[in-house]
């Protein structure tokens, strides 16, 4: 398979799998200590075809804009398909990049990244990269995976107990994810993809100040640009 052909078929699966993801986005983005969204919040009708858009009583839209979230879906999926290639690995990006876009628009929206995204995305990385290892044992290493996401978790757990205010415990679950699939690449796209994240969610935090969208103590999520600094280090590979 060419390469051009892989991004596109990759960026195709993540526009084809947008209003699903849009669905989503709207079921988990509810509070901590919320159930998931199962009624709409304005009419009470309960939206059960998936992946419906509107709600079938008032024709509120649920979710963010179908629109961006398939696009994000595909851009990041093809990041994917051109950096990994055609692998095994290649599957395991692709499920992190369409969660991705469910994550990144949750935290964006109400600063919880949901464990029923997170938690599952551990035993399915492993998982297939564990699989793709076994098949070529030369495209990534399995050891320096594992090891980078004891490695973030720790730290970013470390830096959770120090700064509550700045850091989540959905951060830590979230950075060990990343770790996975960041180190099946290399300690440079590890280091690379940290970096990044804090660099993006500085340059938007004095963004959101100097425009006055948020003050000195709000808190801004830290997921989305702990997702984007991920990508953009794939992208560097």
């Amino acid at each position: 398979m060419s390469p051009m052909l892989l991004i596109c078929l990759a960026a195709a699966l993540g526009a084809a799998v947008g209003p699903v993801l849009v669905r989503a986005c709207w079921v988990l983005s509810v509070p901590s200590g919320e159930p998931p969204r199962s009624h709409c919040d304005d009419c009470g009708a309960e939206p059960s075809a998936l992946p419906r858009l509107r709600c079938p009583g008032c024709r509120r839209n649920l979710g963010p804009s179908v629109w961006w979230v398939s696009a994000a879906a595909a851009a990041a999926c093809a990041v994917c398909g051109w950096r990994i290639g055609p692998h095994p690995a290649l599957a395991a990006y692709l499920a992190a990049a369409l969660a991705a876009v469910v994550l990144a628009a949750t935290d964006a929206r109400v600063k919880r990244l949901p464990n029923a995204v997170v938690l599952p995305l551990y035993p399915i990385t492993i998982a297939i990269l564990g699989l793709a290892f076994l098949t070529d044992s030369h495209h990534g290493s399995l050891t320096r995976s594992l090891l980078a996401m004891l490695a973030l978790a720790t730290a970013f757990y470390l830096l959770a107990l120090a700064s509550p205010s700045s850091l989540g415990l959905g951060d830590v679950k979230l950075v060990g994810v990343l770790g996975l699939l960041l180190g099946w690449l290399s300690w440079e796209a590890v280091v690379t993809g940290v970096f990044l994240g804090f660099v993006v969610a500085s340059v938007a935090g004095l963004a959101l100040l100097l425009t006055r969208r948020a003050g000195r103590k709000d808190t801004i999520p830290f997921g989305p640009y702990l997702l984007l600094g991920a990508l953009l280090a794939l992208a560097l590979q």
